[in-house]
């Protein structure tokens, strides 16, 4: 049984979650923020500066873009695995240090991150009627590095990177420090985020309220206690923009 105490698929109105006053705590990759445009430029990058003999979107460079998605595995692979597929299996003069790697992939992706469609709307709109918000991501510099780039800290009370702070969703206790940081209670806030794992299971345990923002995955979020679930964040933007006047 949750903390709320609520049956599993009894979804709420965009209205009662994002009730005036209520909290607001998002994740960032693939939430706010979209990690796979900049992970796409990124390889672009790779694939033209170490492959020029290929084609772009011909057969060949389309099944390493595949390739190295699949090792990258939604920012959850091994950088060193991405460095010895450009590296190892085709060398490639003069070799690049993996620590060096790892820090351009970290930089490079960094300086190609935007926003989702959506996000800034959605979040001036909750600036607007005055809802506190806070970030909670794991990650390390890398997240610090995007939400620096886009000067996404203007919106929020509160950052909190796993890496900084030691501790990592779906670890409840991070998303209470945020709390804490909002001088919020978990009744009256609601966390916005892309894994049912890490983000809408971390934060039912915290008693948080919950939006899932599916992307078309298939994951059954009615057995995840969704208080809400939208196709993207352009869906959310639009309910939440419903709900008043936010310009």
């Amino acid at each position: 049984m949750p903390a709320t105490g609520r049956p599993v698929g009894m979804a709420r109105p965009a209205g009662s979650v994002f009730k005036a006053g209520n909290a607001v705590l998002f994740d960032l990759d693939d939430t706010l923020v979209d990690r796979d445009r900049a992970r796409d430029r990124f390889f672009t990058f790779l694939l033209n500066t170490y492959f020029p003999d290929l084609m772009p979107e011909g057969a060949p460079w389309s099944e390493r873009m595949d390739a190295l998605r699949g090792l990258d595995r939604r920012g959850r692979g091994s950088k060193a695995a991405i460095h010895d597929y450009l590296f190892g299996e085709r060398p490639v003069r003069p070799v690049m240090p993996v620590t060096a790697f790892v820090e351009m992939m970290r930089s490079k992706i960094a300086s190609y991150t935007s926003w989702s469609d959506g996000a800034e709307p959605l979040l001036r709109c909750l600036q607007t009627r005055k809802h506190p918000m806070a970030v909670v991501t794991n990650g390390s510099k890398s997240q610090r590095d995007k939400i620096e780039a886009l000067e996404a800290s203007r919106y929020f009370e509160a950052v909190l990177i796993s890496g900084e702070v030691g501790i990592a969703k779906p670890d409840p206790r991070i998303f209470r420090l945020a709390l804490s940081r909002l001088n919020a209670t978990p009744g009256q806030s609601v966390f916005v985020g892309d894994s049912i794992e890490h983000d809408i299971a971390g934060a039912r345990n915290a008693g948080m309220m919950t939006v899932y923002i599916r992307k078309g995955r298939t994951e059954d979020a009615g057995d995840a206690l969704c208080d809400l679930v939208v196709t993207d964040l352009r869906e959310l933007s639009d309910r939440v923009i419903g709900l008043d006047a936010c310009e």
